[in-house]
Order: structure tokens, then C-alpha cells, then sequence
């Protein structure tokens, strides 16, 4: 029976685009017919997009197409073709917002990180676990144990994928030493760095000398336990000044957050509000802080993850208040967290901080909503301590 889903002309059934090279054969294999000979490139089931199969047929094309016996590279697949592929692969997932601008870009530096220090053309099959040791040594001396082991899990994530894509024929051999920091080596860092959060009079401090745009996300990030790339990526339609309640799913788990704000919260935000400046970049004009020049506290760059401008101007306010030691703004969170328990409500603490649950938390799964009386005690207690407010308050 002919196939009759064909939507657009000149695009066949199957394809992701019209103009993609390979067709999914009625074998389950994506195929290119090259002099009268069908050529296949791996399974669809495994690949449903034709990313690494389109990385194959690329390598493969020169000598197909000359009639020779595909001998690209006799020792495998390259470091520049896996990782051009699961970046292809993890931009559909965020162009479908099925994953966040922010760890894109932290995947997109992973893979720069690979290619800087293997080589692009350097053959997979060709690595062995010394090179992720010099690599796990490397990554060691620039950053700590935690953002480390990040790193680590996402440089696994690219070359699982080349498996499971079906552009590796075998699973990578890492070797033994490159693993996360142990669970004791994460300890004794924490308990080395010291407290991850700051005192009410620090934060009075800070208000003191912060400038509107600054006053109102630290106000937000302690009335709301919101992060860095909370407050760069806030839309006027997720806070609404005149009700004074936020509703705004966090980013990173997409979990629903409603959390009233106080008076304060309220008004620092209506002065941002106030001297906010045209953005230069149309795309950004939902959002409700923008610097001086017209930029956005967003990063489009690969180096930086969202909110990082956040971090830069916030270290400034530090110094202004001569508040020690420095502490990044995310500690704002920390301290939400570890005030907001004193309400003895810890279901509503982690119903503001957007905490999603675990799949052992049966109550969790219940749970249809928690009672507004419930958020605004919670948000009321860690304002009676920040402000030193008597309790009729």
C-alpha cells in the first residue's frame, strides 16, 4: 500500500527536512542509494533524527561517490564528528524547550573542552584511560570537587550518546581514575569553604549600597529563593506587582512555583522597574531586569552559563559593603532555605525554592497544592528575620 503521509513537496515520509540526503529504509536503516547500491548508515530506531547517520554518510560520501570502498577513517569515527553530533541532538531538544538555554551552553562547553584537548580529528577508538586522566587532572586544577563532578558526568553524556546513537560501535573505556569526587572529598570541600549563606545584617548591608537592579533580585532571591538565572530570565508575566504574588516555574525542573511577595520585594521591583532601560535585543523585551547599555543579564555566551552577569554585578555589591568572605549570589538561596526551615514547614520551604520531588516521596505525588497561608508564613518568617521585625509584625 503506497505511503500517502507525505506533508510538504519535495520532502519524502520520514525525513527530517527536505533536503536531508538519507531516507529510512523499510529495513529500520537509514539508506542512500550511491551508483545503484543501497548504503546504510545505522539504525533509525536508535537514531530517529539521522544525526549520526548523517555524520557516517559525510564521511563515508567522497569515496562512495567515486566508486571506492568507504576508507574515510579506517580507525573510527572522530572526536569532532561525536561531538558535532550530540550538539546537533541536544539543540533540537532546546529549540522543542525540552531543555534550557543554560545547559546547552554548559553542554556546548564540554564539547569544546574535548575537542581542545584531544583533537578534532583525533579517532575515538583511539582514546584510552590515560587521556581522560590528564583530562580529569586538567579540569581538577581549575575548578572545585562539585563543578568537577558535573564536568565529568557531561563528558560521559557525549560519548554515551555516540553508543547509543549508533556512531560508536563499542562504549568508551574511561579508565579508572576518571570518576566524581568521592562523597568524603565533597564533605570536607564544604566543610572547608564554610557556610554557604549570609547573616541578616550582611544582606542589610548589601541593600544598602545595591543599585535598583541589584536591590530587587536580592530582595527576590531571598523573598523567593530564586538563583542567578531565575532573576536574569524574569518576565513581567510571571510577577504580578499589584496582587503581590510571583508565579514562575523554575527553569532548571520546570517545577510550578507561587510565592507571595513582600512589600518590599514589591517595591524594589517597581524601581527597576522604573529606570529600566530599552533592551537592544528585541528578543528580550519581556524581561523585566535590564542593564544600563540595554543588555540583558542573559549570556549568550558559551563560556558563561545565564545569570552569570548576575554573579559579576553582585561580587561588586560585596565589595561595596565590604561584606567578607565572598559568597556568590546563589548563597541568597542557601539562605532562604536555612531560614525558611525555622517555619517548621519544610513541605512549603521546598514549594518555593521549586524543588522537584523524589520519585521515593509518595506524599509528593499526591500533593495537588499547598494552601497560600502555608507560602506566606514561610516567606513572612525569613522576612521577620532579615528586617529584625517583631512578630505582630
Amino acid at each position: 500500500m503506497p505511503n500517502t503521509t507525505t506533508s510538504k513537496p519535495g520532502r519524502k515520509a520520514g525525513r527530517p527536512h527536505k533536503d536531508f540526503p538519507l531516507f529510512p529504509h523499510q529495513n529500520g536503516r537509514w539508506c542512500k542509494k550511491v551508483k545503484g547500491v543501497h548504503r546504510y548508515f545505522g539504525k533509525v530506531s536508535s537514531d530517529p533524527k539521522g544525526e549520526a547517520a548523517l555524520v557516517l554518510w559525510l564521511a563515508q560520501k567522497d569515496a562512495l561517490l567515486a566508486g571506492r570502498a568507504p576508507q574515510v577513517n579506517p580507525k573510527g569515527v572522530t572526536v569532532r564528528q561525536v561531538v558535532n553530533s550530540f550538539l546537533t541532538h541536544k539543540k533540537a531538544i532546546m529549540e522543542a524547550g525540552e531543555l534550557t538555554d543554560r545547559t546547552f551552553q554548559e553542554y556546548y562547553a564540554t564539547a569544546a573542552r574535548l575537542v581542545k584537548a584531544f583533537g578534532p580529528t583525533r579517532p575515538i577508538n583511539d582514546l584510552i584511560g590515560d587521556d581522560f586522566r590528564r583530562l580529569r587532572t586538567q579540569i581538577a586544577k581549575q575548578w572545585g570537587p562539585i563543578r568537577l563532578g558535573n564536568e565529568i558526568q557531561r563528558v560521559r553524556s557525549v560519548f554515551k550518546y555516540g553508543y547509543d546513537s549508533g556512531l560508536l560501535d563499542k562504549p568508551v573505556r574511561f579508565g579508572p581514575d576518571f570518576k566524581k569526587p568521592s562523597a568524603k572529598v565533597l564533605r570536607q570541600n564544604r566543610a572547608k569553604a564554610g557556610l554557604r549563606m549570609f547573616e541578616a545584617a550582611e544582606v542589610r548591608a548589601m541593600l544598602a549600597v545595591a543599585g535598583p537592579n541589584m536591590r530587587a533580585m536580592i530582595l527576590l532571591g531571598l523573598n523567593c529563593g530564586l538563583g542567578n538565572s531565575d532573576v536574569a530570565g524574569l518576565t513581567f508575566s510571571a510577577v504580578n506587582l499589584k496582587t503581590g504574588w510571583l508565579d514562575y516555574p523554575r527553569p532548571k525542573t520546570g517545577v510550578a512555583r507561587r510565592i507571595p511577595l513582600w512589600p518590599e520585594t514589591v517595591e524594589a521591583v517597581k524601581t527597576a522597574i522604573g529606570q529600566r532601560t530599552t533592551p537592544k535585543d528585541s528578543a528580550h523585551k519581556n524581561l523585566v531586569f535590564v542593564g544600563l547599555r540595554g543588555k540583558s543579564y542573559l549570556s549568550s555566551d558559551a563560556k558563561n552559563a545565564n545569570g552569570y552577569r548576575v554573579g559579576n554585578e553582585f561580587a561588586r555589591t560585596l565589595t561595596s559593603a565590604k561584606v567578607k568572605p565572598k559568597r556568590g549570589f546563589y548563597c541568597i538561596r542557601h539562605t532562604f532555605q536555612t531560614i525558611g526551615e525555622g517555619a517548621n514547614d519544610l513541605v512549603a520551604v521546598q514549594a518555593v525554592m521549586g524543588h522537584a520531588p523524589s520519585g521515593s516521596d509518595m506524599s509528593a505525588q499526591y500533593r495537588e497544592r499547598i494552601d497560600d497561608s502555608r507560602l506566606v508564613a514561610v516567606v513572612g518568617h525569613v522576612r521577620k528575620w532579615l528586617f529584625d521585625l517583631e512578630e505582630n509584625e
